[in-house]
């Protein structure tokens, strides 16, 4: 009896010391996981990467045809940019297919056809209306935008409006996936934070997908007050990132550190992941110095051609900012659907079709497909 009532004591013991360490392991494990997802270094999880936008602008015709020119990469979102038009950035008016109607029924039509081809073909659509100026008065460009006194604000007010409700409906109609309310309008973004709230409320009631405003790099997205209305927090992400010709990806990794604080802290405060609206480099061996220059007078300004450098700058991208877990995705600048074999040769500009940087950008963005699908098997 004695030994019985001992071998119970012995087992209720073992019972309850495996108890206690199956709850320690147990808080130890939910501690360490919780710890592990709120390290500011910690890698993206697969499915984080999964929903990272892997977006490109398109230009040029497009049809069922030409389509196929970007049938081979490994893109999920195609950007796509109607324009609006004002004389100079002191203008009153945003123009649109000149307001005649008879254009503006057709570019409606022709903007909706190509939603609906690129949905078909299981692309989603980033709309993205910009403004372009056709006088750069005094250096001053779409950034410097800001009416005279405030009877022109009241008429530009109204003239933006119009133009971005316009592309709004044809967003929605097209079951456009995220839609872009503003792009690089500096001064305007920072300076009349009750237009922008007061738009975005009303576009909600247009629009029901996700809504995004593209900022500047240099300052305007680190100043704007509507981002907890938006979805995303949208960034211009031109950022210079060295001061030397045909730089290393080391190099260029150093250049992305002194914004990565910034970039972290700006997710913290609103509580909204980072999408970059646009980042695209040039062919040129001075492409990560100032990214955003477009290519002028090649001769005068004794443009040196780097297709390496194009490739290093987006492949120090993806190894400085694409697994963080603040960091939604990017639509780079960009893809054209008139592009031809042999365009590429000695070819400066932005695009990346032949060139080095078509092959980086397809590795990277394959490895995340490639990891969407281990997920769901």
């Amino acid at each position: 009896m004695k030994v019985k009532q001992h071998t119970s004591k012995i087992i209720l013991f073992l019972v309850l010391l495996l108890t206690t360490i199956c709850i320690v392991l147990y808080l130890w494990r939910n501690t360490n996981n919780h710890n592990t997802n709120t390290e500011p270094n910690q890698k993206t999880s697969v499915l984080d990467l999964v929903d990272k936008h892997r977006g490109a602008h398109l230009f040029g015709s497009l049809d069922t045809i030409n389509i196929n020119v970007i049938a081979n990469s490994y893109f999920n979102y195609i950007t796509l940019v109607p324009w609006g038009f004002q004389d100079s950035y002191k203008s009153a008016v945003v123009t649109h297919h000149n307001f005649d109607s008879t254009n503006i029924r057709s570019g409606n039509i022709e903007l909706l056809k190509r939603i609906k081809l690129l949905k078909n073909k299981g692309y989603k659509v980033f709309i993205k209306p910009h403004v372009w100026v056709d006088k750069t008065l005094n250096k001053k460009w779409r950034s410097d935008i800001f009416p005279e006194n405030s009877e022109n604000w009241e008429l530009w007010k109204t003239s933006y409006r119009d133009f971005i409700f316009r592309y709004a409906r044809i967003a929605e109609k097209g079951n456009a996936d995220m839609f872009c309310i503003g792009t690089e309008f500096s001064r305007l973004a920072i300076e009349k934070p009750i237009f922008w709230k007061t738009l975005i409320k009303d576009l909600r009631k247009i629009f029901s997908g996700k809504l995004t405003y593209a900022a500047n790099w240099n300052k305007a997205y680190k100043e704007i007050t509507f981002w907890n209305d938006l979805d995303f927090i949208g960034i211009q992400a031109y950022f210079p990132l060295t001061n030397k010709l045909s730089p290393s990806i080391q190099d260029l990794n150093r250049g992305w550190k002194k914004y990565i604080p910034t970039l972290d802290s700006l997710n913290k405060v609103h509580n909204k992941k980072i999408i970059f609206t646009e980042m695209g480099y040039k062919s040129t061996a001075d492409a990560g110095i100032e990214p955003w220059k477009w290519i002028e007078n090649t001769v005068t300004n004794k443009v040196v051609f780097s297709n390496k450098t194009q490739a290093n700058c987006y492949e120090a991208f993806f190894y400085s900012i694409w697994d963080k877990d603040w960091f939604a995705g990017t639509h780079i600048w960009q893809l054209r659907t008139d592009y031809k074999v042999g365009d590429e040769k000695n070819n400066l500009d932005f695009f990346i079709q032949g060139k080095p940087a078509e092959k980086t950008l397809n590795t990277f963005f394959k490895q995340t497909e490639n990891a969407q699908s281990t997920s769901i098997d």
